[in-house]
C-alpha cells in the first residue's frame, strides 16, 4: 500500500491537514502513525479509507483505490471509538452483524455471520458482551468491540485510529501482541499517542507534524535517530531498554521548560 503526493484540505476554513505525503507500506507488518495532536494522523487513515477527500493518489496492490469502488470495503476496514458512539442504544452483536454487511452473501444474517461474529468475539473476550447494548460498556469494553466491528469483516488491511486509547494497563500489553499476530496475514496501521505502545506493537513507523510527513521507515532506523520524534514533539527523546524492546521516551527533564519549574 502506498500515497503519493497526498493531500487533505478541510473547507470552508481550507487547513491543509495533510500536504504532500508520500509513502510505502509493508505488507503484513504493523504500523505506527505518531506524532503530536493537528498532526494529520486521523486524516491519514480516513484518507486511505476514503472516508475524506483528498488530492493525489493511493495504491493498494498497485491499484489505485479510486478504481476499486465496493469493492474496497471488502479489502480494508476503519474503526474508531466515535464511529460507535452514534449507536449507544444497539445491541454489541446487532452492531457486528451490521459490520459484516460488505462481505455478507444476503441480506438476512446468516449462519456464517454469526460464526465469524463468535470466533471474533471469542478471541478478543467479549462473548459476555453481545446482548449488552453499547451504552453499557466500559470504555476498555467499547474498544474491544470497535476492533471486533473491524475484525468481523476478514479485512486484507485493518487502519486503527487510536485503538490503544482508553485501555487500561493490564490491556495495552495484550492488545500490542493480538495486533502483531493479526499482522502475520493482514496489513495493520494504526495511530496511537502512547510511545511504549507504539514500540512494542509496530516494524514500521510513520511520524507527522503539522500535516506534513517527517520520517516513514523501519522501527530500527527510528530508535537510532531520535531527531525525527523530537522535531515533530519538539521535546528530547531517550533510548531504553524495555523488556526484549528498545523503545524512545520523551525526556520528562526537558519539559520544565515548556512548564516552568
Amino acid at each position: 500500500m502506498s500515497t503519493k503526493a497526498l493531500r487533505v484540505t478541510y473547507r470552508p476554513s481550507r487547513i491543509e491537514a495533510i500536504s504532500d505525503v508520500s509513502v510505502e507500506i509493508p505488507q503484513r507488518t504493523t504500523t505506527c502513525i505518531v506524532g503530536p495532536n493537528a498532526a494529520g494522523k486521523t486524516t491519514l487513515l480516513k484518507a486511505i479509507a476514503r472516508l475524506v477527500e483528498y488530492d493525489g493518489a493511493i495504491f493498494i496492490e498497485g491499484r489505485d483505490i479510486s478504481e476499486l469502488g465496493k469493492a474496497l470495503r471488502r479489502i480494508l476496514a476503519y474503526t474508531s471509538h466515535v464511529s460507535v458512539n452514534e449507536l449507544l442504544g444497539v445491541r454489541v452483536i446487532d452492531v457486528l452483524l451490521t459490520s459484516r454487511y460488505p462481505i455478507s452473501r444476503g441480506l438476512a444474517d446468516s449462519e456464517e455471520d454469526l460464526e465469524g461474529i463468535y470466533e471474533v468475539s471469542r478471541s478478543l473476550g467479549i462473548e459476555h458482551l453481545l446482548t449488552r447494548r453499547i451504552g453499557e460498556l466500559s470504555s476498555g469494553e467499547l474498544q474491544r468491540v470497535v476492533l471486533a466491528s473491524a475484525l468481523v469483516r476478514r479485512p486484507r488491511i485493518l487502519l486503527l485510529d487510536e485503538p490503544d486509547s482508553h485501555l487500561d494497563v493490564a490491556l495495552k500489553p495484550w492488545l500490542s501482541l493480538y495486533l502483531k499476530k493479526l499482522s502475520e496475514g493482514s496489513t495493520v496501521v494504526l495511530s496511537t499517542h502512547d510511545p511504549i505502545f507504539a514500540f512494542h506493537t509496530c516494524d514500521y513507523f510513520i511520524v507527522l507534524s503539522h500535516g506534513k510527513l517527517l520520517y516513514s521507515g523501519p522501527y530500527e532506523d527510528l530508535i537510532n535517530n531520535a531527531t525525527f520524534l523530537e522535531k515533530a514533539y519538539g521535546i528530547g527523546f531517550t533510548r531504553v531498554e524495555l523488556g526484549d524492546r528498545v523503545v524512545l521516551l520523551p525526556l520528562y527533564s526537558a519539559l520544565k521548560a515548556h512548564v516552568g519549574e
